[in-house]
């Protein structure tokens, strides 16, 4: 029990991260190509600044997003594993990208039509999140202890 959830942490932490460094590299392209100059320790150093800022300050923290998203998900995969015979590496897979894809689009709902987070601006950004929720939920399912392990 206690190996799930620290799993179901650091999948929250994985998917957050690739969340957040996904928006900040948008944006980073999108400054280079206005002809700022963008090098690796701007990469780097714009990536942890992100990774604080969109967690630590604001109405809605990153983490808390994808966690509550995740949680809600994976416990409706788990109750769907119940009834319906899949690999729960699968199952859980497809759960994750649910919760990214719900986040992505019922987010503008919530703020005016407007997308909060940068990288889910375009289609391309929309579906590189949806796919880091997949690996999230991929690992996790991996990762997941039961009775039967």
């Amino acid at each position: 029990m206690l190996k799930n959830i620290l799993m179901f942490l650091v999948t929250v932490f994985i998917t957050t991260f690739l969340l957040v460094s996904q928006t900040t590299i948008s944006n980073l392209i999108w400054l280079s190509s206005l002809g700022m100059p963008v090098d690796l320790s701007v990469i780097f150093s714009s990536i942890f600044h992100d990774i604080v800022s969109m967690n630590g300050k604001g109405a809605i923290p990153a983490v808390g997003l994808v966690a509550i998203g995740m949680a809600v998900a994976f416990v409706v995969a788990r109750i769907a594993l119940i009834w319906i015979p899949i690999k729960r590496r699968y199952a859980y897979a497809l759960a994750g990208g649910a919760a990214l894809l719900a986040i992505v689009l019922l987010m503008p709902l919530a703020f005016y039509n407007l997308d909060l987070i940068a990288g889910a601006r375009s289609v391309l950004g929309k579906l590189y999140l949806i796919t880091a929720g997949v690996l999230g939920g991929y690992f996790f399912g991996v990762n997941l202890t039961t009775k039967e392990d």
